[in-house]
């Protein structure tokens, strides 16, 4: 019989059984289809030569004015940047990591072991005054704190006030002591807490979504920690992250009645703007005033009747700064925005124009502003597309757009059930973007929301763990080849370890195996890039091994039923030959058939083709299949194949 082609349309269509998948790709391992051909999806090479500190959850790429090439990584616990082969750990002081907030369910541990309702609530302190080896704090809400626990103090202006400490006495519902050797100061800022050791014991149920938000402001770096909530700024050549609006004093000088305070960084103020003044060595200079003047970015001052003197130490802050952010982004207009801006879990709430330190809502004279969305539910994440920002709340979809004064900008619902699935379950590409949400794919394409069909989406969701997912999945393009990638926890598993890419230029979707924390496009750098949960980092789409580490027999794509004859007939298949670009060498074939739809298949094979590209073979069935798998790490291109069939009748 003469060979007889077998199209089998480019992309996997997952249902419950191959048979179901009639004249389909079934299953698949990092392959990728172009123009119809199959194509093995390329190795990875290792950038780190030692883990990074924690578990990489973002990564941004941008460059600088010179053409510098940086990224940077938002970790659980740190936040590093990557200049050519060197890391640094520009994590900012205090930063309050992802598992801070992270509590476990009353009943995890004995009945009287932990104090109920006090174990997870930090208070924010107002005043932290320290006279003769006795601290008193003063929160700015009631603490419920007994005599004789421990509570950790941190993130205190001046950081002589952090550590563990036993308190010793109550005097009221909004202050406590307890005894600290060291000189007499007064500061403000930070918080109050149980030590973590004293806090309900974690569970995967009570997991606080986190994630890094980082965007370029120019050549420099705004960026934001959900668990941490402060709007950092990082700029080339600084050792840390220093935090908008807050600034290191290195003197204070008061003379007739004027205070001029130099800083050792930018201090963020402006003239009109509340400063707070604490912990400088001298006390009589703490306190909040009035900027009267700011003669250069790191000089300002203020009216302070007081004795001439001279001091160091301490900070200054700018109150109008928003802390206790969801996440930040840039916009075209140059305008910083900051989502669950101040704590508040539908706000929006944007910097002065071309001044990310500008956060005064109330001053005439400045564009910064904010809005409350009209939503019940709490805004999750947001990213840049054509037409202004999407922003994404647990159940909808908003679009952020520039209209000018005075308004500055609008927001308009442009998506009803389709919040996102997990903080990072998003990727853009082109000025659209593609997102997992807990009922399917969503796109937004061409200024609307629609559904987006997908022939694996059933099953993504079904196979992802229920807890983990709505965690961890995270999506990034790969520009290279015209994909997005998703990464997700199958069923008991803690981290991504299970991916499904989408072509949105040819239209088919993949899925397969690899464990990947965090990923990026290509664009600034060569290779896409993407981290494990070994917190190493890795180029993608460079070479054909997983850095140095075989892949041989994980690159496979697996066929549903052939569905020859209708499955009425026996058909024995004697030969096979690819329509194979090149290197068919690479690749061999394996056929399973049955005689009946409930029968057991039988296996035939791994089958390597000859030197002529003819692949001897020897199967009969009813229903037959086929898998094609890569034998060597090396590039290869599979079409459509022909069988030689015979047909052997009915019985």
């Amino acid at each position: 019989m003469a060979l007889v082609p077998i199209p089998v349309p480019p992309g996997v269509f997952k249902p419950s059984t191959p048979l179901q998948a009639k004249g389909r790709y079934y299953d698949c391992n990092l392959v990728r289809w172009r123009s119809n051909s199959l194509l093995p999806v390329g190795g990875w090479t290792r950038l780190t030569s030692t883990p990074l500190d924690s578990q990489i959850r973002t990564i941004f790429s941008w460059a600088t004015n010179d053409g510098i090439r940086l990224s940077a990584f938002g970790c659980n616990d740190d936040l590093y940047v990557l200049e050519s082969s060197t890391f640094t750990n520009i994590t900012p002081v205090s930063y309050v990591g992802a598992e801070a907030n992270s509590i476990g369910a009353y009943g995890a541990s004995d009945y009287g072991e932990l104090l109920y309702g006090l174990d997870f609530a930090s208070h924010v302190i107002t005043v932290a005054v320290r006279t003769s080896n006795v601290v008193t704090i003063t929160t700015e809400d009631a603490h419920f704190y007994p005599v004789g626990m421990s509570v950790l103090i941190a993130g205190v202006a001046a950081a002589s006030f952090d550590g563990t400490f036993t308190i010793t006495s109550v005097p009221t519902s909004t202050t406590f002591t307890y005894a600290q050797t060291a000189g007499n100061t007064s500061s403000s800022g930070g918080t109050a807490s149980l030590p973590v050791a004293d806090r309900r014991p974690v569970d995967p149920f009570h997991v606080t979504p986190f994630t890094w938000t980082i965007d370029n402001w120019g050549q420099e770096a705004l960026a934001v920690s959900s668990s941490d909530g402060r709007l950092l700024h990082w700029e080339y050549g600084d050792s840390v992250a220093k935090q908008v609006g807050v600034a290191t004093i290195s003197t204070a000088v008061s003379a007739t009645n004027v205070t001029t305070i130099t800083t050792t960084k930018d201090h963020d103020l402006h003239v009109g703007d509340s400063v707070i003044i604490a912990g400088v060595t001298n006390a009589a200079f703490d306190g909040t005033y009035v900027v009267t003047s700011t003669a250069t970015a790191t000089t300002f001052t203020y009216a302070h009747v007081t004795a001439d003197a001279t001091s160091s130490g301490g900070t200054s802050t700018n109150p109008t700064v928003p802390t206790g952010n969801l996440g930040v982004i840039v916009t075209s207009e140059r305008y910083a925005v900051c989502f669950g801006c101040a704590g508040e879990s539908r706000r929006v709430g944007w910097s002065g124009q071309e001044d990310y330190t500008e956060w005064n809502f109330a001053s005439a004279t400045t564009t910064a502003g904010f809005v409350d969305l009209d939503t019940q539910s709490k805004i999750i994440n947001a990213t840049k597309v054509r037409e202004g920002i999407l922003i994404f709340t647990d159940e909808e979809a908003w679009l952020m757009k520039y209209v000018g004064l005075p308004y500055i900008y609008g927001f308009e619902r442009i998506g009803f059930g389709c919040g996102l699935l997990a903080p990072k379950s998003f990727a853009t590409f082109a000025g659209r973007c593609v997102w997992l949400s807990q009922n399917g794919f969503w796109i937004f394409d061409g200024g609307y929301v629609k559904p987006l069909p997908s022939d694996v989406g059933n099953y993504v969701l079904q196979s992802m763990d229920p807890t983990s997912g709505l965690l961890y999945t995270h999506g990034s393009d790969n520009g290279t080849f015209n994909e997005v990638w998703f990464w997700y926890p199958s069923a008991g598993s803690s981290v991504p370890d299970q991916y499904v890419c989408y072509n949105y230029m040819e239209g088919w979707w993949g899925l397969g195996e690899m464990t990947r924390t965090a990923a990026a496009p290509s664009g600034v750098f060569l290779h896409p890039m993407a981290s494990d949960d070994s917190n190493d980092l890795y180029n993608h789409e460079d070479g054909w091994t997983a850095a140095g580490v075989p892949l041989i027999g994980s690159r496979y794509a697996e066929t549903g039923s052939l569905n020859l004859a209708n499955g009425e007939n026996l058909m024995t298949v004697k030969q096979a030959i690819t329509d194979s670009g090149y290197g068919y060498a690479s690749t061999e074939l394996t056929f399973f058939a049955s005689t009946t739809p409930e029968a057991a298949e039988t296996t035939a094979g791994p089958y390597a083709p000859r030197s002529s590209g003819y692949t001897d073979v020897r199967v009969t069935g009813r229903e037959i299949r086929y898998r094609v798998e890569a034998t060597e790490d090396a590039p290869w291109s599979v079409g459509d194949i022909r069988l030689d069939l015979t047909p052997r009748g009915k019985r």
